[in-house]
């Protein structure tokens, strides 16, 4: 099977502006050309009809009777004039030797039309109430022609100079419409290559305006989603490796402890579970804090470093359990790393608020020291669920809380609008 090859859009619509102005001209000159045509042999029997009209004059009608020498006027434009006797044999002047539109002119009457080779008027001479002759005034057909072809020639020479100008103009109309398209295309494959800052100007043409809009708006979901990607697995790989380690520690002992090792593979199940449940970047849900805060101190705790817990805060939190329970586990596992002695976790009131504070007797770290990996994917969890990290004490003993919005009941909104 052939295929017809694909030709670009600047040559389609280059194409399609000179096919419509060609057309255009088509339709426009060639009735043109036939209008101009009859308007030149109107004219020349206008002209036919005033020299024959003049010609007449100047004939005397008793001469033509006598069958004298006649004297011929001369014709206008190079008109042939000639004078013809009753039965339309030429008497004088430039003719054909018999003329039957001037053996016509003996019923009285002016005649005009094809004579011959020529186009000619016929103007009968009268004497009393007969006709004496006639005066035929003529003009050769070929010069009538070659008079409309130098008009049709204008026409055409017209014709190809407007084309001509229309080639122009479309070329710069095609390239006009095209580039928005074409720069599309090459913003497209730059996408492909993985490059997102898709900059593309507006072009003042609809179409093209809102491509570029979706393409955009596209490369920007596209970013985001593999900068979600990319983050869910820094943060996969930085949440995994302390609960593998525990399971990896229990089996490598002399006598494999699989009790803990089982223990330690179940909490891996569910820090796996909470990464693909946070993977939608959602923490939208609610959870008891203080049930969050027990689960993680017997995870955590051990008698080599012991983790204690203080709760004074009843109720729910307006925040999913995967995204606090792997914000806390952040926190509580930077401490294990970074500081010292007991990791107190505290759940206390704090106004609308409940505050979930991991603290350690290390040294901290100062006021000038950047978060490290723990506490930005902490805060970054908390933070898309509704939530916040405070840094509460960098040095001596350090504190670090997580602050989460109460699930308020409607006698408890009801009190605070009272409030305000």
């Amino acid at each position: 099977m052939r295929r017809t090859p694909n030709r670009s859009m600047r040559a389609r619509v280059r194409n399609a502006i000179v096919l419509v102005v060609a057309l255009a001209l088509l339709l426009f000159g060639v009735p043109l050309a036939v209008v101009l045509d009859r308007l030149v042999t109107s004219q020349a029997l206008t002209g036919l009809q005033r020299d024959a009209t003049r010609g007449v004059a100047a004939v005397p009608d008793n001469i033509l009777e006598a069958g004298t020498p006649v004297r011929v006027p001369a014709g206008t434009n190079h008109f042939l004039i000639a004078v013809y006797d009753a039965q339309g044999t030429r008497v004088a002047g430039a003719g054909p030797l018999r003329s039957a539109l001037a053996g016509r002119a003996a019923d009285g009457r002016e005649h005009d039309g094809h004579d011959g080779s020529d186009l000619a008027v016929v103007v009968p001479v009268l004497s009393d109430t007969t006709v004496a002759g006639s005066v035929r005034a003529a003009v050769p057909f070929a010069r009538l022609r070659a008079q409309s072809h130098r008009i049709w020639g204008l026409l055409a020479a017209l014709a190809l100079l407007v084309i001509a100008v229309a080639v122009l103009l479309a070329r710069r109309s095609a390239i006009r419409i095209s580039r928005p398209f074409e720069n599309l295309t090459a913003a497209a494959r730059s996408l492909g290559d993985g490059r997102y800052d898709v900059h593309l100007p507006r072009c003042e043409i609809t179409e093209a305006d809102e491509a570029g809009d979706a393409l955009r708006d596209s490369a920007r979901q596209i970013a985001e989603l593999l900068r979600h990607e990319r983050e869910f697995v820094r943060d996969a790989s930085h949440q995994l490796r302390t609960p593998l380690a525990g399971v990896l520690l229990a089996l490598e002992r002399p006598a494999p402890d699989v009790p803990t090792a089982i223990a330690r593979a179940r909490d891996l199940e569910t820090t796996i579970a909470d990464l693909l449940s946070l993977r939608g970047r959602t923490g939208h849900g609610t959870t008891d804090p203080a049930r969050i805060a027990r689960e993680a101190v017997r995870r955590w705790g051990s008698p080599a470093r012991p983790v204690a817990l203080r709760t004074d805060s009843e109720g729910t939190v307006a925040i999913s359990g995967p995204a606090l329970r792997q914000s806390l586990d952040v926190l509580i596992d930077n401490a294990m790393r970074h500081g010292r002695g007991t990791v107190t976790v505290t759940v206390e009131p704090y106004g609308d608020a409940v505050l979930i504070e991991v603290a350690d007797e290390g040294d901290g770290f100062g006021d000038a020291a950047a978060f490290g990996t723990g506490l930005h994917l902490a805060a970054g969890i908390i933070e898309r669920a509704g939530g916040s990290l405070l840094i509460r004490r960098r040095t001596p003993h350090p504190r670090v809380a997580l602050l989460v919005p109460t699930v308020l009941t409607p006698d408890d909104r009801l009190q605070s609008s009272s409030n305000r």
